[in-house]
């Protein structure tokens, strides 16, 4: 049943949504990317009193992001800086469900919601998701801005860190992990380090526009992040994987993290995302252990 409710969700959009990397497939790798987006500012927590805006520079030009600080418990709380999934408009619908109030745990950290390029409107993602240098620019800003979150955070004297996102958010995380690699617990959640099989294997490659030979040769060499991984001590990640997923297949992005412990549950990747309780246990059980 899981496995159908992707299958059925991804065939749904593709039909009305505006078809990935439809505009040209060509980019430089992450590392590149990283280095040419703009970092020579900070981001000042007792300045946001709620949401700011933030124009960072990228290869494509500059792009809009966003930091939101949902709830501040001060510096001896740990603090979650969380990403969200791709096309998730609002940004944080996701974020505001599995953080829920009602829980004690929640009231007990502060949160610090991350906004990507793109990610404004329905027609701003179909603008960001048009070329493969869009989207590689926006994971570069991604990544920087989740660093500079976290440094924002130590600057106000927190201790405990942890960075996580869903989806599209987990590779983020894990980004953040193999470049910055400056926070203390990663939980990538329903993502692991092959982005390039979601694109070009899975259910979801129904989304893509056609590709040559060429093309998905290079979607291999810039949307594959395994190697990164492998060459950083992954102590301090606990990945959760869906069994059923058929976005982010679970065999693959399983094998992507090699001998890191994952913890798995028994949904597919849409149904995963709305396991909410589930998904904030595991992040709970790993921010306080």
């Amino acid at each position: 049943m899981h496995a159908v409710v992707d299958e059925v969700a991804v065939r749904l959009g593709a039909v009305f949504a505006a078809k990935y990397f439809r505009d040209g497939v060509e980019s430089l790798p992450l590392e590149s990317h990283l280095c040419s987006t703009g970092s020579d500012w900070t981001l000042n927590l007792t300045e946001i009193e709620d949401e700011c805006e933030v124009q960072i520079d990228s290869l494509v030009g500059p792009l809009e992001a966003g930091v939101k600080v949902h709830h501040w418990e001060g510096d001896a709380a740990p603090a979650v800086v969380y990403h969200h999934g791709a096309s998730e408009i609002p940004y944080d619908y996701g974020f505001s469900r599995i953080f829920h109030r009602r829980d004690s745990r929640t009231r007990q950290v502060s949160l610090l919601a991350l906004r990507a390029p793109w990610h404004a409107s329905r027609s701003d993602f179909a603008r960001g998701s048009s070329t493969l240098e869009n989207w590689m620019a926006m994971l570069s800003v991604s990544v920087t801005l989740a660093e500079k979150a976290v440094s924002a955070l130590r600057q106000q004297g927190v201790r405990r860190v942890a960075v996580c996102g869903t989806s599209l958010g987990g590779f983020v995380t894990n980004l953040h992990h193999i470049h910055c690699d400056s926070a203390d617990v990663y939980l990538p959640l329903l993502a692991g380090l092959a982005m390039d099989e979601a694109y070009l294997e899975s259910a979801y490659s129904c989304a893509v526009a056609p590709l040559t030979r060429e093309e998905r040769t290079v979607i291999r060499r810039v949307l594959n992040f395994e190697e990164g991984f492998r060459n950083r001590n992954h102590d301090h990640v606990f990945p959760l994987l869906a069994r059923h997923d058929r976005l982010l297949t679970f065999e693959r992005q399983r094998e992507s993290y090699g001998d890191c412990d994952v913890q798995v549950i028994d949904k597919g990747h849409a149904t995963g995302a709305l396991a909410y309780g589930e998904l904030r246990d595991h992040i709970f059980q790993h921010l306080n252990a």
